[in-house]
């Protein structure tokens, strides 16, 4: 008869005791969500301020509890319809409900959740919870466990999140540097244009002047003292409106070269602020001493 009697161990009784302990998480789990049902029916119903009130002298819950477990409801049993005994439940109802709750979270994909893993779990956004109960072995699992699981998986989000961003503003930047580019790219084309029209008007002015030296020329030998000089004038014209015109051209190419000299210095600030620094000082004396001289 001794030899048919189990040995009581502490293994043996340690494995009990987390199966007793899984039991009553999964019977307080079904018993929150009961519970959180009829705390969403009695709100509903409730008429506007009551609610707090009804919560202390009713059940003896503060807002906190209550909205805890309406999201414990809304989480693991809003996908379900309540059990006919939990309309009104009477002596022996209470059982019946409790395993009616049950039932509903394993066909939510969960057989093995207990109470306080339902409460942790809360954490994990809807859209990632019921993924996150399949891929862990939940019954196996401490509290200690799911919660480091939990923060791995937050942790990673987060990085995943981080790095998007990080890559979001980095193609935002290369946008707008190559936006930049072509800005620059198009003005010195336009630059480009204008220099050879520039030139252009250049020959025609030299070719202008050639034909007023040959026609002043041939007046000197053939007209008076006073044609000669008016033919002078037409000349230091014509010569005064091609150095105005050269003048122009590199005043406008001097201003386009210092907006990309101001642009190329921004841009080498926070890479070597010392050299930057030199530069800028450069720049600076060149436009008040430098030109005050010059000019």
């Amino acid at each position: 008869m001794d030899d048919l009697t189990t040995e009581r161990t502490p293994l043996l009784i340690a494995t009990e005791i987390n199966m007793i302990k899984q039991q009553t998480g999964k019977i307080l789990l079904a018993g929150a969500i009961e519970v959180g049902r009829r705390l969403k029916e009695a709100k509903e119903l409730l008429p506007h301020g009551e609610w707090l009130k009804w919560l202390e002298e009713s059940v003896s819950y503060t807002d906190r509890r209550a909205q805890k477990l309406m999201r414990i409801f809304d989480a693991y049993g809003s996908q379900q319809s309540p059990p006919a005994s939990a309309v009104s439940p009477k002596a022996g109802a209470l059982n019946s409900i409790s395993a009616t709750s049950e039932d509903q979270i394993q066909k939510q994909g969960s057989p093995n959740l207990n109470y306080t893993q339902a409460l942790l779990l809360l954490g994990v956004p809807e859209e990632e919870r019921f993924q996150l109960m399949e891929e862990l072995d939940l019954e196996s699992m401490t509290t200690r466990e799911l919660e480091k699981a939990i923060q791995e998986r937050k942790q990673a989000a987060a990085e995943r999140d981080q790095a998007l961003q990080a890559n979001a503003e980095l193609q935002k930047t290369v946008e707008d540097r190559d936006s930049r580019v072509t800005h620059l790219t198009k003005e010195r084309d336009g630059l480009k244009e204008k220099n050879e029209e520039l030139s252009r008007e250049k020959a025609k002015d030299a070719a202008k002047i050639e034909k007023l030296n040959m026609d002043l020329e041939g007046q000197r030998q053939s007209t008076s003292a006073k044609a000669i000089e008016r033919m002078g004038n037409k000349l230091d014209a014509a010569y005064h409106k091609a150095k105005a015109n050269r003048i122009a051209f590199l005043y406008e190419s001097m201003v386009q070269n210092f907006r990309v000299l101001s642009y190329e210095l921004k841009e080498f600030a926070a890479k070597d602020p010392e050299t930057y620094e030199v530069y800028r000082d450069k720049v600076v004396d060149f436009l008040t001493k430098g030109m005050k001289e010059k000019l």
